[in-house]
C-alpha cells in the first residue's frame, strides 16, 4: 500500500512538471520583426496594444508580445497610420516572424510652382518646346494658377494679386525669399508683384498660409519670385536670347532678351525687357484707356569660390511712364524702382548641415501721378502726388537633412518706410485759386 501511494505521489509530480514546462512555453514572448513593404527597413518607433500588453518597436523594427488566442494586435506608426491584425494573423506573424507594411502618403505645406522656363536653352540632345514669358507684370503670370485672381485697376499695368480672398498685406511678396517693394501709391498703382519682371525670373513658388512662415509672415501666402539660378561653365561660354511679341487689341509690344558670359569660376548676365501698349476696345465697342509703358534692366553677377562658396550680386532697375488708370481718379505718370540684393550660400558636405545663405538687400520706388492725362469736364482740380518708398534688410537661413526631416532655422530683419506729399490745385468751386498739401503717407515706417 505505502508503494502504491509513493508510485501515485511520483507520477502526479512527473505530470506537474511537465504541465508547469508546457505552460512556461505557451506564455513564451515571440518577436515579430516590422519591417517596410517597399524597401524591407525596419520600422522603427511603431507603437502596439495587445490586450494587456503594449510597448513600441525597437531600432531593429522588432516587437514582443505574448501570444493570447482570440485578441486583436492594434499598431500605430505616422508613416503607416493604424491597423489592426485579427488573431489569425497574429498567429501568422507569430510564425513567419516578419510583418510588412505598407507606407502611406502625408501631405504637408501645400506648395505651388509656376515655371517659366525649365532650363535655361534647348541642347543638342533634347529638343524641347521653348517659350519665352514676355508679360511686363509680375502678377499677369501668377494668373496661370486657377486660384489666383488680380485686381485690376489698370487695363494693362499694376495688376494687384488675391488669394483666396487675401489681398494687399496680407500676401508676402518676396524675391528670392527675402526682399521686397513697398508701394509708393496709396491706391496701389504700383504694388510689389509689378515689380518682378518674368523675364529675370526662373519660377514663382505660391506656399499656402497661414502656416508658411520660412520666408516671413503673411496670412493669407507667401508668393516667391525665385530668379534664374547661376551657371558655372568649364570652358568660357557667350550665352543669351531675343524674343518679342505683339497684340493687335491695343497695340501692345513687347520685346525681352539677356545676354550672358561665363566660366568656372564666374557667371555675368544682362537682363531688359521693354513693353508698351494703347488703349484697347471692349466686347461692346467701348474704348478703354490703358496706354502704359514699362521696363525693366537688371544685371546678376555670380562668383564661385572653391566649388562650396557661391557670392551673387543682383542689381534691377524698372521704369513706367504715363500708364492710365481708368478705375482710379489719378494716373501713373513716372515710376522708377531700384532693387539691390547680395546673397552668400556656402554648402556642406560631410555634416547633417548641408548649407547656410545670408541675404542683404535694399530696394526704393520714386512714384508720380496726377489727373492731367484725364479727360475731365468739368475739370474742377488739378491733383498729384509725389511719394517715395525704401525697403531694406537682411536674412540668413541654414538648412539641416536628417534621415526623415528636413529642418530650416534662421532669422531676418526688414524695415519698410514711405513718405509723400499731395498738391490740389482748385480750379472751380469757393476754392478756386487756391492750392493745398496735404502729407500722403504721413512719413510712416514699420519694421
Amino acid at each position: 500500500m505505502n508503494c502504491l501511494q509513493k508510485s501515485n505521489t511520483g507520477l502526479l509530480l512527473v505530470l506537474l512538471y511537465y504541465l508547469g514546462l508546457f505552460i512556461a512555453v505557451a506564455q513564451e514572448t515571440e518577436t515579430i520583426k516590422l519591417l517596410d513593404k517597399d524597401n524591407a527597413m525596419p520600422i522603427v518607433g511603431a507603437t502596439f496594444q495587445y490586450g494587456s500588453q503594449n510597448g513600441t518597436t525597437d531600432e531593429n523594427g522588432n516587437l514582443g508580445l505574448t501570444f493570447e488566442s482570440g485578441l486583436s494586435l492594434h499598431l500605430s506608426h505616422i508613416n503607416y497610420g493604424k491597423w489592426v491584425l485579427p488573431s489569425d494573423a497574429v498567429s501568422k506573424a507569430i510564425r513567419d516572424k516578419v510583418l510588412y507594411k505598407q507606407g502611406i502618403t502625408i501631405n504637408l505645406y501645400p506648395v505651388t510652382v509656376i515655371a517659366l522656363r525649365p532650363s535655361e536653352r534647348p541642347t543638342d540632345k533634347v529638343k524641347l518646346d521653348y517659350q519665352e514669358q514676355l508679360a511686363h507684370d509680375g502678377a499677369d503670370v501668377l494668373n496661370q494658377n486657377p486660384a489666383l485672381n488680380s485686381i485690376r485697376k489698370g487695363g494693362n499695368y499694376g495688376f494687384d494679386p488675391v488669394f483666396r480672398g487675401f489681398k494687399y498685406d496680407q500676401l508676402n511678396i518676396v524675391l528670392n525669399g527675402a526682399q521686397g517693394a513697398t508701394a509708393a501709391c496709396p491706391n496701389r498703382m504700383d504694388p510689389p508683384t509689378s515689380q518682378m519682371a518674368p523675364n529675370m525670373l526662373d519660377r514663382i513658388e505660391v506656399l499656402k498660409g497661414p502656416h508658411a512662415l520660412r520666408f516671413g509672415t503673411g496670412f493669407g501666402a507667401t508668393i516667391n519670385f525665385v530668379p534664374v539660378k547661376l551657371r558655372f561653365t568649364e570652358k568660357e561660354e557667350l550665352y543669351g536670347r531675343v524674343s518679342s511679341g505683339y497684340e493687335g487689341n491695343g497695340t501692345i509690344l513687347r520685346n525681352e532678351g539677356k545676354l550672358g558670359f561665363s566660366g568656372k569660376d564666374h557667371d555675368v548676365t544682362l537682363f531688359g525687357s521693354w513693353s508698351q501698349g494703347n488703349d484697347y476696345t471692349s466686347g461692346n465697342g467701348q474704348e478703354i484707356p490703358a496706354d502704359f509703358n514699362r521696363g525693366s534692366f537688371g544685371t546678376n553677377i555670380g562668383l564661385n569660390f572653391s566649388g562650396n562658396h557661391q557670392l551673387r550680386f543682383s542689381a534691377i532697375y524698372n521704369v513706367a511712364r504715363d500708364a492710365d488708370f481708368a478705375a482710379l481718379p489719378m494716373d501713373l505718370r513716372e515710376d522708377d524702382t531700384w532693387l539691390f540684393n547680395a546673397r552668400h550660400d556656402v554648402s556642406f558636405d560631410k555634416s547633417s548641415l548641408s548649407s547656410w545663405n545670408t541675404t542683404v538687400f535694399a530696394s526704393f520706388v520714386d512714384h508720380l501721378m496726377d489727373n492731367l492725362l484725364k479727360p475731365l469736364d468739368p475739370r474742377m482740380l488739378n491733383a498729384s502726388t509725389n511719394a517715395t518708398t525704401y525697403n531694406y534688410g537682411g536674412r540668413t537661413e541654414g538648412i539641416w537633412n536628417f534621415e526623415n526631416t528636413t529642418l530650416f532655422a534662421g532669422a531676418d530683419f526688414r524695415r519698410e518706410g514711405a513718405e509723400g506729399t499731395r498738391i490740389r490745385e482748385f480750379l472751380m468751386g469757393p476754392n478756386a485759386g487756391r492750392t493745398f498739401e496735404d502729407i500722403a503717407w504721413q512719413d510712416s515706417f514699420i519694421s
